[in-house]
């Protein structure tokens, strides 16, 4: 197995699983969304949290900023499509289009539509500005769990749990193709930067790379022992990160599908993952609580100031929350206590 000289520094990131994280466009904030209803906001250099946004009624489990970085997008076990503003934490606008959890969103690349994708298997197309939906897509019979839009905003792509993928056409809603991979459900859906290759990560552990002009499944990775839920493409499109249930992350040869490096370091399984515009540092979130900057040159200038923050913040909040646990640890004890110095002091009458 070929060991990573990769390195981590993590900060807890909410008092429940994380199951989404994203970057903005110009790599300085992170968003995470999160099993407490939360999605929070990130300064990456400081690796502290600028806005907490609320407003979700149970789990969050999915998050992506718009591509002027100044907006993102955010769906749970709510049912609702939530729109905020990246500078203020302000919500702009809550939609409910889906009759059940929405799994994944994504917006298109030109930035007038947003889709969702949900457990009810329907897929929905909003107008970004206003929140008007604009169609929804039905064709899958199980949950559908990644949507992606092409690079040009012309189609959209979907991975369901029932083992296949379909293309549809943006403007009219209508399927253009489907194709099956082999009675595997599908976690997560991504598309390279140019638009050729689709990336799908299974249920079974394996992620699978596939020829968008073909239709064909060029290659399929397999190194995961549980699920592999979430693959992507590094920004220059040579390299795919996988995270799974078996507490790793893979990192491939996008053009030989060698395993690269495995990063330990989570507790438990990885969900989400995202790349830094050069490609230098990689972030991820799971079920430990913990969301991890991990950076593979070490002597990178800008990755000790950045590593020594995350690494302050995260004793700073592990103090204040030893603290908190103190004083309400205090205030139970005096809490009990008053009722038999009352009784004492009075024979136990009122």
């Amino acid at each position: 197995m070929p060991t990573s000289t990769w390195r981590s520094v993590q900060r807890k990131a909410g008092t429940d699983t994380i199951y989404g994280v994203a970057l903005s466009p110009d790599g300085t904030q992170l968003a995470t969304a999160s099993w407490d209803s939360l999605v929070k906001l990130w300064d990456v250099a400081q690796g502290r949290v600028k806005h907490t946004l609320a407003g979700h009624e149970g789990r969050v489990y999915t998050v992506r900023f718009h591509p002027d970085g100044q907006r993102l997008a955010s769906g749970g076990t709510d049912t609702s499509v939530r729109l905020w503003d990246a500078n203020t934490g302000q919500e702009l606008w809550n939609r409910s289009g889906h009759s059940s959890l929405v799994y994944s969103v994504d917006f298109q690349p030109q930035g007038e539509l947003l889709a969702s994708a949900s457990e009810d298997g329907t897929i929905c197309l909003w107008k970004v500005d206003s929140g008007e939906l604009v169609r929804t897509i039905e064709g899958h019979p199980q949950y559908v769990q990644g949507v992606v839009f092409t690079s040009d905003g012309a189609r959209l792509i979907s991975g369901s749990r029932d083992s296949t993928a379909a293309i549809w056409e943006v403007a009219t809603g209508a399927e253009l193709a489907r194709f099956d991979v082999i009675n595997n459900g599908i976690n997560s859906t991504q598309i390279n930067a140019d638009g050729t290759r689709l990336l799908l990560s299974n249920v079974d552990g394996s992620v699978g790379l596939w020829d968008l002009n073909s239709l064909t499944m060029i290659r399929e990775m397999e190194g995961h022992t549980y699920p592999a839920w979430s693959a992507i493409f590094s920004p220059d499109g040579k390299r795919i990160a996988s995270g799974s249930a078996d507490k790793t992350i893979v990192l491939w040869d996008v053009a030989t599908g060698t395993e690269l490096s495995r990063l330990t370091g989570h507790g438990m399984d990885v969900y989400s993952l995202a790349f830094s515009p050069d490609g230098r540092w990689l972030y991820s979130g799971g079920v430990d609580k913990t969301i991890r900057v991990w950076g593979l040159d070490v002597t990178d200038a800008e990755w000790q100031p950045v590593s020594a923050a995350w690494q302050s913040a995260e004793e700073e909040s592990r103090s204040a929350e030893e603290a908190a646990l103190a004083q309400a640890e205090q205030q139970r004890l005096e809490s009990a206590s008053a009722p038999k110095l009352w009784g004492r002091l009075f024979g136990g009458k009122r």
